[in-house]
């Protein structure tokens, strides 16, 4: 079923919903509010603690993000 969407475009809203989904599955409590994106990053607004996890987890992070269709250019998180 998904194979059918997999080649359409992700909105904006769509794209963070998606990295949003996959910073809770890591237990990293994140909203689509705290998140951004410019060129081939993901920016996330968060306090020191939880940036600082982000940080521990960065490589998995990416990893799953880049299995997206539209965001497998994304290379980094901040």
């Amino acid at each position: 079923l998904l194979a059918r969407f997999k080649n359409l475009t992700n909105t904006e809203k769509v794209k963070k919903e998606l990295v949003v989904e996959i910073f809770k599955k890591n237990n990293l409590p994140i909203n689509l509010k705290q998140v951004s994106f410019s060129k081939n990053t993901v920016f996330v607004k968060v306090p020191p603690i939880i940036k600082t996890e982000l940080l521990f987890k960065k490589t998995e992070l990416l990893k799953e993000i880049q299995k997206i269709p539209g965001l497998a250019n994304i290379s980094g998180i901040q």
